[in-house]
């Protein structure tokens, strides 16, 4: 079943991402969730290096101050690389080396703590990027066009971080790299995660003339309480629906939104056990950089503790699909109001009379796709619609 691996890990990767960051940054907002995170620290893996590409934010005052917080932009990215692996998940080879970055979003936390959104980059986007060397630093040209997450696989963390900087002109002021091996163990230590279906789901492993393909997946129209694998399986099919990465992100930010629901519901952060283990699984999946450690953390959690899951959107970056049916295109005037919403820390999408009354996002979960480039149509963590 090799043939299906390589999709296999990059539709894999954006559900450990979501996972795994959101568990650590909403379930630990809670008192009884920073005591844990307390305990658990010592997973995280840190990077030092990347303070080569970040861009300091002002230092965010104690969470008991009167005086207000600022803006945090965090770049998590999911990848490819399979050091220390082994055959695992159909590699031949132990590989080293960077990989590619096959999941990217950028998450904007306001300074207020009263709402965030995340913006999806799709891997195959077509841009033209500053070139990097192997140390992660910026040579001072511009390569060709080419795909997003070749950046990646140059010039690791630090580059991927210059580049997104360079496409969107906003100041990334922390980096998140998940480990997809740890997604089963987090929805498992989760208790699994209630979804629902618009209608049964179906993708059976089977042959064809260039391989097997298929996830294996099996799921009932309605509502479902899903495990890890079945949960890897959603995430990873490419077979369902109309088959395309577009698709596939919009359904991975339904799932987002159910992990959200489940990481910070009251069963969970009121079980001092059950929520040591899940961020305890979620701590051994990621690697940080420094501010995201220590003290800053803390202050950092604590900072969010406003934050409700109705006020989080997902969004992707607007795009219209190339000729060549394999990589899509920015459409930059409506991807740069996102951008500028976050550089200048203001909603998105701005506030009018026409928007007030759907602020709260329940009404809407489709991401911005070839027929809806304006990317004003969100998924929120509070939503309850379905997975097509």
């Amino acid at each position: 079943m090799r043939s299906d691996v390589p999709r296999h890990r990059r539709t894999l990767r954006i559900a450990a991402a979501v996972a795994s960051v959101t568990a650590l940054l909403l379930t630990a907002t809670s008192w009884a969730g920073f005591a844990a995170v307390k305990g658990v620290e010592g997973n995280l893996a840190v990077d030092t290096s990347l303070g080569r590409q970040l861009v300091a934010a002002s230092a965010a005052p104690s969470s008991s101050s009167s005086e207000p917080n600022t803006p945090e932009n965090i770049l998590v990215v999911g990848t490819d690389t399979r050091t220390g692996q082994g055959r695992a998940y159909g590699t031949t080879v132990d590989s080293s080396g960077y990989g590619h970055s096959d999941t990217a979003f950028l998450l904007h936390i306001s300074a207020d703590r009263k709402s965030a959104f995340a913006v999806s980059i799709p891997r195959d986007s077509w841009v033209v990027r500053p070139g990097c060397r192997a140390d992660g630093t910026t040579d001072g040209t511009l390569t060709p066009p080419g795909r997003f997450n070749t950046a990646f696989a140059v010039g690791g963390r630090n580059c991927v971080i210059a580049v997104v900087k360079y496409l969107t002109g906003v100041p990334v002021n922390h980096f998140v790299e998940v480990n997809f091996l740890g997604f089963e163990a987090i929805v498992n230590a989760l208790g699994g995660v209630d979804i629902c279906t618009t209608h049964a789901i179906s993708d059976p492993v089977r042959r064809t003339s260039t391989g097997f393909v298929g996830s294996g997946l099996e799921l009932p129209k309605g509502n479902v309480h899903v495990n890890g694998t079945q949960a890897l399986a959603l995430v990873r099919a490419r077979h369902i629906g109309d088959g395309s990465d577009l698709s596939r992100i919009d359904r991975q930010h339904q799932f987002m939104s159910a992990v959200i629901r489940q990481a910070t519901s009251a069963g969970l952060v009121t079980d001092p056990v059950k929520l040591y283990d899940v961020l305890s699984k979620v701590a051994q999946s990621l690697t940080v950089d420094a501010g995201l450690t220590g003290d800053a953390l803390q202050e950092f959690l604590l900072s969010l503790q406003g934050l409700k899951p109705s006020a989080i959107r997902f969004y992707t970056v607007p795009n219209v699909g190339r000729s060549d049916h394999a990589t899509v295109e920015w459409v930059r005037p409506a991807a740069q109001l996102m951008w500028a919403a976050m550089i200048k820390d203001t909603a998105y999408p701005a506030k009018s009379k026409a928007t007030a009354s759907s602020s709260a996002g329940t009404t809407s979960t489709k991401s911005a796709s070839p027929a809806s480039t304006d990317g004003s149509s969100p998924s929120t963590a509070s939503d309850a619609t379905c997975i097509s």
